[in-house]
């Protein structure tokens, strides 16, 4: 018996290849459409706009909306927004909301809690009451909070860029969009603030006795007699 080997005709081979390129073309076209799409979507979330709707806060960015509803007799004091970070003050909560994540972060106040002051900045919240401070991080959708001595009082607010500080009368505190928490130093007896220089990544403030920097993305205050 003669076996026959069967024989490929010239054409065949480079139509197979040339339908698998094509299959291949196809595919990397729509995975990078996707990939477009998805950065495209990405870059929109860059602005928030926060607003009271009925018993709801709504926030809304270039992509969608996340709400939050209020509690019962909750009403809402103040709302304020800046870049990728919202705010909304009610009677009984700080409400942050942070673009990149499309999430709320709540902070309860105490009943006898009074809000004093509040910044909003790109990538942060910075409030501060007659008992505590309280930070919102961004990029975290998170609350930090600092307690205020039973007679320690704010004085100043400066918020800038990444940095917010504060100057009460026992201590300065600077807080950072891109590290956790709040970070003191105690003035000394007698001490006073001359000048505060600030920009978005650094603080440096002089006193009567000393010069102080506190930095966005370094723990703790610098000290130089």
């Amino acid at each position: 018996m003669v076996h026959r080997t069967r024989q490929h005709s010239p054409s065949e081979c480079p139509v197979s290849h040339l339908h698998a390129g094509l299959v291949c073309l196809v595919l990397l076209t729509i995975w990078g459409a996707a990939c477009s799409t998805m950065a495209f979507a990405q870059g929109r979330v860059t602005d928030v706009l926060v607003s009271v709707v009925k018993d709801k806060v709504i926030a809304v960015t270039g992509i969608g909306q996340s709400e939050i509803d209020l509690e019962v007799d909750e009403t809402v004091q103040s709302t304020k927004a800046q870049g990728l970070t919202a705010l909304a003050i009610t009677s009984s909560r700080l409400l942050g909301f942070s673009s990149q994540l499309r999430r709320w972060g709540e902070q309860t106040l105490a009943g006898d809690e009074h809000v004093a002051t509040s910044k909003v900045l790109r990538e942060l919240c910075l409030v501060a009451t007659d008992q505590h401070l309280f930070g919102f991080q961004e990029t975290r959708a998170h609350w930090s909070s600092e307690d205020l001595g039973a007679s320690e009082r704010v004085q100043d607010v400066h918020a800038q860029g990444h940095l917010a500080v504060v100057a009460t009368t026992e201590r300065l505190l600077g807080y950072s969009a891109l590290m956790n928490g709040f970070h003191a130093i105690a003035l000394q007896v007698g001490e006073r603030i001359q000048g505060i220089e600030h920009t978005a990544d650094a603080v440096l403030i002089k006193t009567s006795s000393r010069t102080l920097m506190f930095r966005s993305r370094m723990a703790g205050w610098i000290e130089q007699s």
